[in-house]
C-alpha cells in the first residue's frame, strides 16, 4: 500500500525505484593527523617604517569631531552597588536626576542618544543618568521600565515625572518644568 500512496483519489503510482547505496568509507580511509603548526610561517613582527611612503606622512590629518563636553556630565551606572550609593546620596539634594534606561540593541535609544548629551550640556544644574536595562535589570524593574527608551525624573528619590520614547520636546519641557 505504502508504494501505491497518492493524494488523488483513485490514482496509482508506481513504485520508486530503490536508490543505490552509497558505499561506506573504505578501510583505507584514515583522518588526517595532527601536524604542530610549525611548518607555517608566522607573519612578520611589524613593518618597517620604510613601507609607509613619505608622501603619505605629509597629507595633513582631519580634526577629531568634536564630542561635546557633555558626555562626562552624563553619569553610566554598571552596578546596582554604585546605582544605589548615587541614589541614596541624590535624596538629600533638591537637584533634578534624570535617567535614561536604554539598551544598546535598542535603535530608538540611539536616535535620542545625541540630545540627551546636548540637554546634559545644557542643563549643568541636573544630573543626567544612563543604565543600560540588559545590565542593571533589577533597577529597571524597581521602576517598572516595559519600554525603551524611558527617561525617569527624580527629586529627593522620588519620581516626579516621565517620559516614555523618543519625544525630544516632551523631554526638553520636563527637564525645564522639574530642574528648579
Amino acid at each position: 500500500m505504502g508504494a501505491n500512496w497518492s493524494s488523488t483519489v483513485g490514482e496509482t503510482r508506481a513504485p520508486i525505484a530503490t536508490a543505490t547505496t552509497v558505499p561506506p568509507f573504505p578501510s583505507t580511509y584514515s583522518r588526517p593527523t595532527y601536524r604542530p603548526n610549525s611548518d607555517i610561517r608566522a607573519p612578520p613582527a611589524a613593518f618597517p617604517e620604510t613601507r609607509v611612503p613619505t608622501a603619505l606622512a605629509s597629507i595633513p590629518t582631519p580634526a577629531p569631531t568634536s564630542t561635546p563636553a557633555n558626555t562626562n556630565r552624563i553619569i553610566a551606572f554598571h552596578s546596582t552597588a554604585s546605582w544605589k550609593a548615587f541614589f541614596e546620596a541624590s535624596k538629600a539634594s533638591n537637584r533634578l536626576v534624570v535617567v535614561d534606561f536604554t539598551a544598546t540593541w535598542c535603535g530608538p535609544c540611539r536616535s535620542i542618544e545625541p540630545t540627551f548629551n546636548e540637554y546634559a550640556a545644557k542643563y549643568t544644574d541636573v544630573d543626567f543618568v544612563k543604565i543600560d536595562v540588559d545590565e542593571l535589570f533589577n533597577v529597571a524593574s524597581e521602576y517598572g521600565i516595559q519600554a525603551m527608551p524611558s527617561f525617569l525624573f527624580l527629586k529627593r528619590g522620588k519620581e516626579v515625572d516621565k517620559v516614555v520614547g523618543v519625544r525630544k520636546e516632551e523631554l526638553q519641557r520636563k527637564i525645564e518644568k522639574h530642574r528648579v
